[in-house]
């Protein structure tokens, strides 16, 4: 799901990653959610933060996260309350 509003930058396959999906927020934040089998959003959808990214696979998929704020990759535990 998606963790803010944003715009998706990128969604589609990228090497070691599986299929990742990219999205920006507005004031130079990015999200990037990677590990996803399944994509369910398009570059240039206008997302609600908690609309669906995509599906992760069968077993034990594994689900990355990261947060950026100008290029800049940050712990997003700081930012959870």
């Amino acid at each position: 799901m998606a963790p803010a509003a944003g715009r998706v930058a990128f969604a589609g396959p990228y090497k070691g990653y599986g299929l990742i999906a990219i999205i920006e927020h507005g004031g130079g934040w990015t999200s990037l959610v990677t590990g996803l089998a399944e994509l369910d959003c398009r570059v240039g959808d206008n997302l609600v933060a908690g609309a669906s990214l995509g599906r992760m696979g069968p077993g034990r998929p594994v689900l990355g996260f990261e947060l950026r704020r100008a290029g800049q990759p940050l712990n997003p535990l700081d930012f959870v309350r």
